[in-house]
Formats: structure tokens, sequence, C-alpha cells
């Protein structure tokens, strides 16, 4: 198999919450850089980065992937755009993948547990592109002739790492809190969150600032005595599009997430499809964390 055989880029979200949309598997994808390299059984030159985002309300996943774009493995830059859909008729998810050569190649995706699974036809062939997954950033590319649950041949077997950020992109205004221990409660924050700290544009003592996302921030003041009663209905409330992701991230460092009605490591459905959890920080405030789309 030569080294053109198109290379498909798609992750799944483990679990679907819900009938929201169909393409919702795709959610761990969006927002990261995928990068990949390896080599063809040719022994021709494989690399490749992918981005994927939402579009059309949501009803298309749209793929930008740069790789090689000359037969001698010189000129690296923009070499595909892909569209992921669910088509009704069928049930099923469709794909079409055209390339800077003029080419489109178009097939079907199924799913195994958390693995994805890419059939289409290349010549005479029918080419399966398999993407395992290993966790949230990484997934295990074997590309070849597979059948009945087995490789008959390989042409690539690679691996897709998306680099992990240190800054959680969250969609918010700005929020205040007033706390007694500073020091902990800020770096609560940069920790679970990844907020980059920002100086007081005073530079007063007693109090931290946090950029969340674009121009949004979060004000820490410390207090010595509070009087107020940290009820969950009064909440910062932050959006993100992989909520799967950040409760990994919870899990690893155990700290414990809650539904609305208080279930420990249980999830909120709300009627508009959105989810739901709630943390609370050292000082006791919740924070919810939702997949509302911004």
């Amino acid at each position: 198999m030569k080294k053109y055989v198109v290379v498909l880029a798609m992750g799944l979200f483990a679990q679907s919450y819900g009938q929201q949309s169909q393409l919702s598997l795709f959610d761990n994808l969006i927002g990261k850089t995928w990068k990949s390299e390896g080599t063809w059984g040719d022994g021709s030159k494989f690399k490749q980065e992918i981005e994927f985002k939402y579009s059309l309300d949501s009803t298309l996943i749209v793929s930008e992937a740069l790789g090689f774009t000359n037969k001698e493995q010189t000129d690296y830059g923009p070499r595909n755009h892909g569209i992921r859909k669910f088509d009704k008729q069928s049930n099923t998810i469709k794909f079409w993948e055209f390339d800077v050569f003029g080419g489109v190649t178009e097939g079907t995706v199924r799913s195994k547990g958390k693995d994805i699974i890419y059939t289409y036809a290349y010549g005479e062939s029918t080419v399966t592109d398999y993407w395992q997954y290993v966790d949230a950033y990484t997934y295990n590319l074997t590309i070849g002739d597979f059948e009945n649950g087995q490789w008959k041949q390989k042409y690539l077997s690679a691996q897709y790492i998306a680099p992990k950020k240190n800054k959680v992109s969250f969609d918010f205004d700005h929020q205040s809190l007033v706390v007694t221990n500073l020091m902990k409660t800020g770096d609560f924050y940069k920790d679970v969150f990844g907020f980059e700290e920002i100086p007081h544009p005073e530079r007063k003592p007693g109090f931290r600032w946090f950029n969340i996302y674009g121009n949004s921030q979060l004000h820490l003041i410390k207090k010595d005595v509070i009087e107020f009663k940290k009820d969950k209905s009064i909440h910062l409330c932050l959006s993100i599009q992989n909520l799967e992701g950040f409760i990994e991230r919870l899990i690893l460092k155990e700290i414990d997430f809650y539904d609305w009605p208080g279930n420990k490591g249980s999830v909120t459905d709300r009627a508009d499809g959105v989810k739901q959890i709630y943390i609370q920080d050292p000082e006791g405030y919740w924070i919810e964390i939702n997949t509302a789309k911004h």
C-alpha cells in the first residue's frame, strides 16, 4: 500500500450523553491539536497534525489536517479538509476527506467501546483506519486490511498525541470570591482548572487574580471572617466541551464531584441536554461545570 492512502483522524467520546447530538462522540477531539509521526510499510515518512471543530449548529464536525503536500515529502502544510455527518437514512456516521491533490475519500464509521473504526475504499481495496483509545490525549493508530476482527496486513502503525495544555478553556465573564485562606484557595484554582494568575492592577496584598478565558477573570479577596452560608445554589459556573476529560482530571486529583441532588460521582442530565457536575473549592464554595455551548 502506497503512502498516499488517506489517513483519517477521529476519536471516540467514551459515552454519548443522551440524544442532544449524534456527533457528541467527537467531543474528546475538540479544542486539541492531534500530532503523529511514523513510517509506512514501504519506508516513507508519515507526519500529520489535525484539529477538529463543530460547525452549522453542531450538525457537522469539520477537520483541518497538516501533512506532506508533495510526493517528495519535502513540503509540509495544509493537506486535508474533512467533514463528518450523521446520516439519518442509514443510521451511520459518514465522512468525506478532501485532499490538496484534488482527491476525495468517503466512507463510514463504527465504534467498538472507546475505539473508532473507519472503513473506506482505496482503489480495489477496502482500507481500515483503527483508532485504539489509550486515554483522553492518546490514540494508537493502525491502518491496513482488517477483516473479521483480524489484521490481514498492516500498512502503518503510529500514535496520535494531543499535548496537554496547562490552561483549560471555559466560557465565563467575572466572579469575585471572599476567602480566608488566600494561598490555599488560589493554588486550588491554578492546579485544578489551570487558571493563569495575573497581577492586581494596584499590586495590593490580600488579592489574587486569575484569568479564566479571554477577558474573563476570577478575583479572590482575603478576609479574616466570613459569615456566609456556602449553599450550592450560589455557585460559580464554567462550561467545557470535554466533560469526560475533566472528570478524569478530578479523579486523578482525588477531588469529589456531585450531581445537583448531591449524589457523589454522578452527573446531572438537564432537560435541555446539558450535563452538569458540582465540586467545592477549599473554602467550601460550590463550582458547577457543565457542557453548555457558547
